[in-house]
């Protein structure tokens, strides 16, 4: 009786954080993928750009040292969980305010506002994470994490371009208002956020076993452990992916002069393509591993930037977009896995936390130096703009991280048995990009062996 109980619970749980989920996709749907467009009508630099995309979510991993000891003291994941989203909630009030704020310094208060509220959000991830993985089944948690970020992702397609046809309602000099209004949606799917959280279970923390380490500590053991090698490979691409990142939304409104509306299309493009495929990949993942969809979409990644130096019209940047909501999609929800299967559940708070202040740090230093990048030169020989030379950089150094990296990472559960290979060539079908990365990176792969066992001799 007791065990039916503790399993209705828990369904019961799940079935909040499915829809705390579809909330949280309507506010980033119409609050968060808007805070670079409107730095932008706010007549936002390259580098504040780069700042924007980048120091929020830094500043925002710092406090997250101290998660695990607060967790702890306070002896419920629930309970950090709800202060966190309330406070988050509250930045919602300037940020929906700065779009009328007529003064020079709107920018760097929309950063500060950001950076807010990326920290308070942040601070409850790992906890998140933690409760997360003891509420969902080993065994089902790719099914379940590609169920609810299918929701999760027709909800933000949905979202954004609702609110892309909001923005295209308003007129340019009256456009600011428009950020406010969406904004203000934001605040109030939030809210509904909160609430779904605050009626989910909290089972009793495994703490038996926990080991208290230090951020020192845990980059000295990255290279010693599997998980680490994973986390130094993580934090890699996320230095190669944001070295361009922050800069595809500047490309399509100032480059390619795309309104909101064709912006809108673009972004939504990927958000469907993404949830659509997110069941796809959580079956293949409890089927076959998360390792082996990590290397090929990861290695995909590579491809992504380069076929953007030619998308010039909104059909081909749609083309693009789907290609890449396709890879991203696969790779997200192998990614957190990843750390799920390679972490034990009493210590996931701390290396969550260390996991995310590693990977907002190899973020922010990629994002300043494409700003750099960006900034140094309008134009490079055949490129029409100098983001198209952070486009270029990005995917040689995504390509070479996956190279060097990926074969280290191996998979800890057991799963069906099929090799890397045979995973590509069966799989690559999901896209003639990824099936041509695969065999670009083999090869590159093999000339590397080639020349390290050249250098030994």
């Amino acid at each position: 009786m007791e065990k039916n109980a503790l399993r209705d619970g828990r369904q019961k749980s799940l079935e909040y954080s499915i829809k705390d989920g579809a909330a949280f996709s309507i506010m980033t749907g119409f609050g968060e993928q808007y805070f670079t467009p409107l730095a932008i009508e706010l007549g936002a630099s390259n580098m504040e750009i780069g700042l924007l995309a980048s120091l929020p979510p830094f500043i925002a991993s710092l406090p997250q040292l101290f998660t695990s000891r607060v967790t702890a003291q306070l002896k419920s994941r629930r309970k950090l969980i709800l202060v966190a989203v309330l406070l988050q909630v509250l930045t919602w009030f300037p940020l929906a305010a700065i779009p009328l704020f007529d003064g020079s310094n709107a920018v760097l208060l929309l950063i500060f506002f950001v950076s807010l509220y990326f920290m308070f959000g942040q601070f409850a991830n790992p906890t998140w994470n933690s409760l997360m993985g003891d509420l969902v089944n080993e065994e089902a948690r790719g099914r379940f994490f590609g169920m609810r970020n299918k929701l999760t992702g027709a909800v933000a397609f949905v979202s954004i371009f609702l609110a892309g046809y909001m923005l295209s309602l308003f007129s340019k000099e009256t456009v600011l208002y428009g950020f406010s209004f969406i904004f203000l949606v934001a605040l109030v799917a939030r809210i509904i956020s909160w609430r779904y959280l605050s009626l989910m279970e909290d089972p009793p923390m495994k703490e038996e076993g926990a080991v208290a380490f230090s951020f020192t500590q845990y980059l000295k053991r990255l290279r010693k452990t599997n998980y680490g090698r994973f986390a130094l490979y993580y934090g890699l691409m996320n230095f190669s992916v944001y070295i361009a990142a922050p800069f595809f939304a500047v490309y399509m409104l100032r480059d390619l002069h795309f309104t909101y509306f064709e912006y809108t299309i673009a972004t939504a493009a990927m958000s469907l393509t993404t949830f659509l495929a997110m069941t796809y990949w959580g079956n293949l993942a409890d089927r076959y591993g998360n390792k082996k969809i990590i290397s090929l979409c990861g290695t995909s990644l590579a491809v992504i930037p380069l076929i953007w130096l030619f998308s010039s019209d909104l059909v081909s940047v749609i083309l693009v977009q789907i290609l890449a909501g396709l890879v991203w999609s696969g790779f997200n929800l192998s990614a957190i896995n990843m750390v799920y299967d390679n972490v034990r559940p009493e210590n996931r708070t701390r290396v969550f936390a260390y996991h995310n202040i590693l990977t907002a740090s190899a973020i922010f230093i990629g994002a300043i130096a494409g700003a750099v990048i960006a900034g140094t030169n309008a134009g490079y020989g055949i490129f029409y703009s100098g983001l198209e030379m952070l486009f270029l950089i990005s995917g040689i150094l995504r390509l070479m991280t996956s190279v060097l990296f990926l074969p280290q990472i191996k998979e800890r559960r057991t799963v069906e048995p099929i090799s890397e290979k045979d995973f590509f060539i069966k799989y690559s079908g999901t896209g003639p990009a990824i099936g041509l990365t695969y065999r670009a990176v083999t090869g590159l792969h093999k000339s590397i062996r080639h020349i390290r066992k050249t250098d030994n001799r």
